[in-house]
């Protein structure tokens, strides 16, 4: 693959610049603030009224924080957390930015908006302007949740409410969340509109050549399997995908012909007179494909492309969880209740994208925003399709562990139980201890309390985002004496950054669920950070007598205490998936960052050892591989592990129908009855069923034999079963999996009695299984 550096847009590059420029003079600003007069009133900015052109309230008094208060019960459903602390320092910078030279009403309104999300230090990836991207909860009980009718008139009304008010929102299908762009003026009435339960930022998925990758997993081997002399002359063919669609869900990076470039260089599909339906590309909703720039997708194409050359391609460029539902049940040709409309579009699914979400972590999706992802997901895998997901890049960016069940309130959770005191903060670490300034991180927490027919969420546990601060000596008035010309010392220590305190009071739609956003702001340098903050978690047990099993992640930052074990993502936890690890190209080592199984107990327990049916990760397969997307950079992460199992799985299939082919039902006649009709579709769907599952069946033997078993002998969380890459035993690993009793529909019916020297099919699948293993 000849490798390429990759291209900065004309339109990045001039709006990055614009944003330098612009933060500048803030900053150049903010330091002579003090300086000004006509500052607002506490808990505003200080400093202000200078002459000359209008300007923005200084950014640099981000620095200081405190837990704002709710001030109404609208505002009780925006947590403690940003949300809240930016509504609340709106009408203040309204009317500072007003009374600026030269300003209208709906310029300073606008501005001071974005003034708001930029004192509640709300990351870009949060924000559209002076909009912010939030989930608005429904406020159903667990059974209304589950009843897809009575979820579906609750997101309808709810929808109809939030666009007659001028609000842009989305259902989630299947989810009782809807996801919305939200001026900061509107957040309040939002939140007190009817059957509303909380607000919070929103769940965003996250992205977690010739492939050096497809070379280690040796498809030449698994091509040849398709040229088997075994097989019918008209039936052989080396396997590249003929006849078979793959979907690639992901973000992606078409602002300057990024697409185009790729195919003239044949890394990419393309359509062609006589074929164009080769490539099929979906933008997320109402913005084209690519408009997000993120060339993550491209490489995954890349990949992809390389091992299944010949396939037909469906790419789903998604912003939202709802564009990543709706790219499922496209791909998967499901209606709005998950009900198949036919064959599916595609034969393999494969996203390289997850999220540390409100999810139980225990292979269900619970009854919050990603209930409809889970859903979509078992949905497409009853219909046959092969769904493969990344497993996470958080095996250091994850902690987990019991909370004390002490019958006091407020109390900070240790997270080291085996060191002598609490050990109650969890330090941030991006580069050392220090987290430079811009940088954009966030933090999830999650614990076993979720909604059902016997338990309200009433656990409730705030998380805390904390920065160094250093000893600070101010001349001034001592507080004893009520005498000038003292200092008065700050001991250095942890202060308060940011805080996530939703409501967990057992009310209708709420959710054990905490997350904050947040970018560093400049002027915060300590002496042991220059260019940055010292940050670390903590987590506050609000309850008495609460014992959760709790569940923290940042956004791929390493933590100071961290638990590899158990940190897949969601929906990588789900059974309907094949969950893929990362291993390293060049030596199979597992990648550090790689998340782990296993996935944990019913309700988010605590588990003892693998669930049953549901052991995580399935296998591994590799990263660290060259793409012309990323040129110079190698593309890393479980993201290009992914897509090697999805297009060696489509392969696979390919030669599953290759063996299966004498059993595929005839076409009905043009006289067919409706009876008949429905037989067809059903027997249909159990063969696509079944070819999907002994597809995986033959993947997981080939992963677990002839040295692929890296990891503690057998199935381990690391490795899964163990690494994708074929070998000389293929064949038989293959034969074996055909061979099993659960598949002998797949095959044609042996006359009884044998005949003479023909083996049964389970004299076959034993003396295949037995070449497969040695």
């Amino acid at each position: 693959m000849k490798k390429v550096l990759s291209k900065k847009t004309a339109l990045a590059m001039a709006t990055a610049c614009s944003a330098a420029l612009l933060w500048s003079q803030l900053d150049a600003d903010s330091l002579q603030g003090n300086q000004r007069q006509g500052a607002p009133a506490a808990g505003g900015y200080a400093g202000n009224r200078p002459s000359g052109p209008a300007i923005m309230p200084p950014t640099s008094m981000n620095v200081s924080y405190a837990a704002p208060t709710p001030r109404t019960p609208a505002q009780a459903k925006l947590g403690a957390g940003s949300l809240l602390q930016a509504v609340q320092a709106l009408p203040q910078l309204q009317a500072w930015i007003a009374a600026q030279p030269g300003q209208t009403a709906q310029t300073a309104m606008r501005e001071a908006q974005i003034a708001a999300l930029d004192r509640a230090g709300i990351p870009e990836r949060w924000r559209d302007g002076d909009r912010v991207k939030i989930n608005v909860g429904l406020a159903l009980d667990y059974r209304s949740i589950q009843d897809a009718q009575a979820l579906t008139r609750a997101t309808e009304a709810l929808l109809s409410s939030l666009r007659g008010g001028g609000i842009q929102a989305n259902a989630i299908i299947g989810s009782p969340s809807v996801e919305a762009l939200v001026p900061v003026a509107r957040l309040e009435w939002v939140a007190g509109l009817a059957g509303v339960a909380q607000l919070g930022l929103m769940q965003l998925p996250d992205v977690v050549a010739f492939s050096d990758g497809a070379t280690a997993s040796n498809v030449d081997h698994l091509r040849t399997l398709g040229d088997s002399a075994e097989l019918p002359l008209e039936l052989r063919t080396s396997l590249r995908g003929e006849g078979l669609t793959v979907a690639i869900i992901d973000m992606f990076d078409n602002n300057a012909g990024e697409v185009a470039e790729l195919q003239n260089q044949n890394e990419w599909p393309s359509n062609t007179a006589q074929q164009a339906d080769v490539i099929v590309m979906t933008g997320p909703a109402g913005k084209a494909f690519g408009a997000n720039g993120n060339r993550h997708g491209n490489a995954v194409t890349e990949i992809a492309y390389d091992i299944a050359p010949n396939a037909k391609y469906r790419l789903y460029d998604i912003e939202t969880i709802a564009d990543w539902v709706n790219a499922i049940r496209d791909a998967a040709n499901l209606d709005a209740q998950n009900q198949p409309l036919g064959e599916p579009r595609t034969q393999v699914i494969t996203a390289s994208v997850g999220l540390p979400g409100d999810v139980p972590g225990d292979g269900s999706s619970g009854s919050a925003t990603l209930k409809g992802l889970y859903d979509a997901l078992a949905a497409a895998a009853n219909n046959g399709v092969i769904v493969v997901n990344a497993a996470g890049n958080h095996a250091q960016a994850h902690w987990d562990g019991d909370s004390d069940d002490g019958a006091g309130v407020n109390v900070a959770q240790d997270f080291d139980l085996a060191t002598a005191g609490v050990q109650d903060t969890n330090i941030v670490r991006y580069s050392g201890d220090c987290t430079p300034v811009g940088k954009e991180i966030s933090a999830t927490l999650v614990w076993n309390d979720w909604a059902s027919d016997t338990n309200a969420v009433d656990a409730d546990y705030k998380l805390e985002l904390l920065r160094w601060q250093d000893e600070v000596k101010k001349f001034g008035r001592d507080p004893a004496t009520g005498r000038w010309g003292t200092y008065i010392v700050t001991p250095s220590g942890w202060v308060a950054a940011k805080e996530s305190d939703r409501l967990q009071n057992g009310g209708n739609g709420q959710t054990p669920y905490e997350e904050i956003g947040y970018k560093v702001p400049a002027d915060i340098a300590t002496s042991q950070c220059s260019n940055g903050a010292k940050l670390a978690l903590r987590v506050i047990r609000k309850s008495a007598n609460a014992a959760n099993f709790l569940r923290v992640f940042t956004g791929k930052i390493p933590l100071q205490y961290k638990q590899t074990e158990r940190s897949i993502l969601a929906p990588a936890d789900s059974a309907s998936v094949i969950t893929v690890a990362a291993l390293n190209a060049a030596d199979s080592a597992l990648e550090t960052y790689s998340s782990r199984g296993p996935v944990l107990a019913p309700g988010g327990g605590r588990p003892a050892g693998q669930a049953p049916g549901n052991a995580k990760p399935d296998m591994g397969s590799f990263a660290n591989v060259d793409t012309v997307t990323y040129g110079a950079n190698t593309f890393n992460g479980t993201s290009s592990a992914a897509p090697h199992v999805a297009a060696l799985a489509l392969l696979g299939l390919q030669h599953q129908r290759q063996l299966t082919q004498a059993t595929e039902p005839a076409a009905l006649p043009n006289d067919a009855t409706d009876e008949q009709k429905s037989e067809r579709t059903s027997l249909l769907r159990q063969r696509r069923n079944d070819l999907a599952t002994v597809t995986y069946d033959a993947l997981a033997l080939i992963a677990g034999t002839q040295g692929n078993d890296l990891g503690t002998a057998g199935f381990d969380t690391s490795f899964g079963n163990g690494r994708l890459k074929f070998h000389a035993k293929s064949k038989q690993c293959v034969l074996s999996a055909l061979y099993a009793p659960a598949y002998r529909s797949l095959l044609p019916t042996q006359p009884s009695p044998l005949p003479e020297g023909q083996k049964s099919y389970d004299e076959l699948a034993g003396s295949n299984t037995t070449e497969c293993a040695n």
